[in-house]
Parts: structure tokens; sequence; C-alpha cells
């Protein structure tokens, strides 16, 4: 909060408060508490403040559940009292301010606070207009997908990428007993049996044609398709 005391003297107490509502994607509002009160004073020049407010163990499960993995936007109704009698100036000054916390940022606050866990893979975008710099770009088309609700969407794009994963990697042969696998084998099974997975979000037969796909579902599948990039030599 950017404070300015315009035209008044130096040292004047101003008491600095509001409220803190969300704003959820499917239009829904919630009054999330009160800002803690905090008191400054005037300066002569602008000044930023940092105001806090608190929230409880239910209120933050219920930000995640309603916040659907995007960026969290925040309506602040802000307020400064001026605690010192000026002649002809109302002592009041109110106003709203919208802001928004990138959904990195806040699965990063929720980590900090042991109430989620968060995991970033990184994948290189190669500079040329290769195959692996195509898939990359369907593994961040898929994420804005994820981002804008669109899951089975995400999965599709998903299944792209990972023809990539399956052109480079070697097949091989496969025995018959799942724990005498070789691990380059066990590699192969899982790339194999997720593409087989995500599959079913590109056909519409009569096994794939009740296939629903949720956030997490297409969460895991991005996340995994991007991994299995970013292994490959």
């Amino acid at each position: 909060m950017t404070v300015a005391s315009v035209g008044l003297a130096e040292g004047l107490p101003i008491q600095l408060g509001g409220e803190v509502y969300t704003n959820f994607p499917n239009g829904a509002t919630s009054w999330l508490g009160p800002l803690h009160l905090k008191l400054v004073t005037t300066r002569q020049f602008d000044c930023t403040e940092q105001l806090s407010c608190g929230l409880s163990d239910n209120q933050l499960w219920s930000i995640e559940t309603l916040r659907d993995g995007r960026d969290l936007q925040l309506q602040l109704h802000l307020s400064a009292v001026l605690l010192y009698p000026v002649r002809d100036l109302h002592p009041v000054v109110e106003a709203q301010e919208v802001a928004f916390v990138p959904a990195e940022s806040w699965a990063r606050q929720l980590e900090s606070l042991g109430a989620a866990v968060a995991m970033e893979v990184l994948v290189p975008l190669p500079l040329d207009g290769s195959e692996l710099r195509r898939a990359v770009g369907r593994i961040r088309e898929a994420k804005g997908h994820i981002t804008d609700g669109k899951f089975e969407e995400a999965v599709i794009k998903a299944r792209a990428a990972l023809e990539y994963v399956r052109e480079v990697v070697a097949p091989e042969a496969q025995n018959a007993v799942a724990r005498q696998r070789t691990q380059a084998q066990r590699w192969r099974v899982l790339i194999d049996d997720l593409y087989s997975l995500a599959s079913g979000a590109s056909h519409d037969d009569e096994v794939t044609s009740d296939f629903a796909w949720s956030r997490d579902d297409a969460i895991m599948i991005v996340g995994t398709v991007a991994g299995l990039l970013g292994r490959l030599p």
C-alpha cells in the first residue's frame, strides 16, 4: 500500500487498515478477513507499507478448492484514518485495489507453511526448429489448458509431446516377469503405459467414450511427460 501525505505536516499519526476479499474463477466472492491495523506517520515523500491478513487452515483449503490451480485474485478494501484533527479535512480516505498472486507463488507459500508440496519441472527449450522444441512447446500449451480449466485438451497436448519421447527412447524387449525387467525396460513400460492412458483423451470409442479428466489427472500426465522430456539426452 502506497501512502502519500499530500499537504500535511510531517509526523501526524495515520491508521491503515481494511478488508480482503477473493474472487474465484466460478464467480464466487469470499470475505477473507480484516487487514491488521498498522500505525504510521505522515512524511514528506510517498512510502510503501505492507499490510497483512491472517488466514485459518480451513480458509486455505477452501481457497485451494475454489482456486482450481489458477492465479489468486484478491480484492483489497483499503482505508487510511488520520488520527489528528486537521481543519476542513475529512480524516478518512478509502480505496479499492485488485491484486493477483501467481499460482506458482501461491503454491510456494503453501509449501512453506507445510500445507502442500510444490515441485517444478524445468525443461530446456531449444532455440532451433527441432522436434524437441515442438514437444516442449506442446507442454507449454498443455500447461495453459490446465490454467484455463481445459483438462482433456491438456492431456491431448501432453500425449502429442510424448510421441517425441517414444521416438527417441529405443523400444525394449519386455520380460514377461515384471520384477525381472531391467531399468531401461521399466522406463519403456512407463512411457508406453502413459501414452496408452493419455490416448483415451484423443479417442472416442466404446472403451474411451466415458473417460473423464480432472485437474489432478491433467497435472499428473503433463508433469510426467515434462519430466520424461527433461531426462532425454
